[in-house]
Parts: structure tokens; C-alpha cells; sequence
């Protein structure tokens, strides 16, 4: 089967950016209901999750921190040596390539401001957070900072293919939460699209881990391309078919990718560095973290952004 680019498959195919499942749900959708679609179908999106003004300025951050890629480094980046934090990696010291950068999200930050930081403090704080709590069957929850992903992508124009985390990734983590910080539109700028409902087993794959074009090509009827508003993030299980589009706008794009589960069902070594969630007066908030002393993320950790 003759390949396509995503440009020309939704070109062709339209209908691929419509809700045909409805899988989107509101603050108004209780955590059961959303949990129940996501069992099924591998991918929900939920709405109006975050604020936009915190999602602006994190772009901005992120944006700041991305152009200071391959420079030598510069004066607000030194202040954070002293805390023995990560700064980027080596892959980066030319700058980033023609796709962009992805960095372990206690690495990214400008001046004070730490994007992934005030992310998931306002995650915390959101109508999201007890969904996240009903699909992981627990209030005790372990984000594993190791698993998650900052990115800055700069749009490619790229051919359709889809692959599974559970063979991409860990097959033990059960999901993922994916988060643009701004508006997604197809053939505009890239973003994350799904082939629900997801199947119940790992995918035949190519050395790469990508499942081939075959296989997306042969189910645009379950395919799903969603526009993201600002604020808008997306669950997708480690079973689920996703692929990242890429239209050849040359449009930036900034994410975060949020890996979580039960803390007493997450492997020991998934949970270095780590932050725990509880409920404490009903509410949900940070009770530990976890970060072995030659492990950099302990400013990050330790951020009035994310304990605020």
C-alpha cells in the first residue's frame, strides 16, 4: 500500500479530525465516565484542563531555553549548577536539529520559570486529576519524572506510521497524558492522533518500533487527527496506536508527555526521580518525592512552581 503524508491524508480524508467515537469530555464528565471510555478505546481527550495564561508562559519559557540550545551557557542557567540539576544534554551542544529537542522536564527551564513545574502543579489542581486517579484504581499516585518528556518539534512534513508505548516505552506504565501548550490544528501545526479502539495485544512491528503505514492506512475508519485547544490534553493507554503528525509547516510545537501510575504497582526502578501524590483533605497534593543523590532533578523537586 502506497504510503501518504498526513498533509495528504487528511487532505483526503477529512473526516478523520471529527470526535466519530465521542471520546472529548468536559470538567462535567465524572472521572468513571471518562475512565470507562478510555478502557475501550485506548485515547480520550479532555477539555479545558489547564489555564491558557499558565500554558503562555510556559511556552515562553520553553521557547527561551530551546533558542539557548548549542550557546555557551548562559547567565540564568549557572544559579542552578549550585542545586546539581541536569542542565541539557550533550546531543544538544551544536543546538537543536531540524525536528527540534526533547529533554527530560526538570532540564527545561528560563531564569526561574520551570515549564513542567507549574504544569503539573495546575494539573494537580484541575478536574483532570481525579480522572487520572480513577484509571490508575488509587488515590496514591507516582508521577515517574523518568518516563516523561518534554519536546519542542519543529513541523516535518512525515509519512503515516503509529507505534505503542508498550513496546516503544515500558509495557508496565498504563498510560500517558499528553499536553501541547497551545492550540493544535491539523495541517497547521503537529500534534498526537490516535487509531481507536485500540487493540488488546502488542502490535507486529518494524526494527524501529513503528507498526507501518499499513497498518494506519488500512484504519482511517477508527483513525482520529483532534484539534487542541489551549488547555486541552489528551490519555492515551500503552496499548494504544498514536502517531505524531507532521505537515511541513516548519511550525514550532511545545509538549509534555506525563507518565504516571498506582504508586504501589510501579516497579522500584521507574521511581527514581519521582513525585507521589495523595489525597490530604480531600485533596490531591504532593506528599514525597524521590531523587537519589547522582540523579539531577533535585531543584526541580524542590521548586516553589511545582510545591506551590
Amino acid at each position: 500500500m502506497q504510503n501518504l503524508n498526513y498533509d495528504e491524508l487528511i487532505a483526503r480524508y477529512p473526516e478523520v479530525q471529527k470526535d466519530r467515537h465521542g471520546l472529548s469530555f468536559g470538567a462535567e464528565a465524572s472521572p468513571a465516565r471518562v475512565a470507562d471510555a478510555l478502557t475501550p478505546s485506548g485515547a480520550v481527550m479532555l477539555r479545558s484542563v489547564l489555564p491558557e495564561r499558565t500554558l503562555l508562559r510556559c511556552q515562553t519559557s520553553f521557547e527561551y531555553f530551546a533558542r539557548s540550545l548549542g550557546r555557551h551557557r548562559p547567565a540564568w542557567l549557572r544559579p542552578w549548577s549550585k542545586a546539581r540539576d541536569d542542565g541539557p544534554s550533550p546531543q544538544w551542544r551544536n543546538g537543536e536539529t531540524d525536528i527540534g529537542s526533547w529533554h527530560s522536564p526538570w532540564v527545561v527551564r528560563y531564569r526561574r520559570h520551570r515549564p513542567a513545574a507549574a504544569i503539573l502543579s495546575a494539573l494537580l489542581k484541575s478536574w483532570a486529576w481525579p480522572v487520572v486517579e480513577k484509571i490508575c484504581g488509587a488515590t496514591d499516585i507516582a508521577i515517574l519524572l523518568g518516563f516523561c518528556v518534554a519536546r519542542h518539534a519543529i513541523d516535518k512534513s512525515l509519512g503515516a506510521g503509529a507505534h505503542q508505548d508498550a513496546k516503544a516505552v515500558a509495557a508496565e506504565v498504563p498510560f500517558s497524558m499528553w499536553i501541547p501548550f497551545h492550540a493544535i490544528t491539523p495541517r497547521r501545526n503537529s500534534g498526537l492522533g490516535f487509531i481507536v479502539p485500540a487493540p488488546h495485544h502488542v502490535l507486529p512491528t518494524l526494527p524501529h518500533n513503528d507498526v507501518g503505514p499499513d497498518y494506519v492506512l488500512g484504519n482511517l475508519d477508527k483513525a482520529w487527527v483532534p484539534h487542541y485547544s489551549p488547555g486541552d490534553l489528551t490519555i492515551h493507554t500503552s496499548l494504544s496506536p498514536h502517531f505524531t503528525t507532521g505537515y511541513g509547516t516548519q511550525s514550532d510545537r511545545y509538549s509534555l508527555e506525563i507518565r504516571a501510575m498506582a504508586r504501589d504497582a510501579s516497579p522500584p526502578e521507574y521511581q527514581d526521580p519521582a513525585i507521589y501524590v495523595g489525597r490530604r483533605d480531600s485533596k490531591p497534593v504532593i506528599v514525597d518525592t524521590k531523587c537519589s543523590p547522582g540523579v539531577g532533578a533535585h531543584g526541580f523537586l524542590a521548586s516553589p512552581a511545582l510545591l506551590g
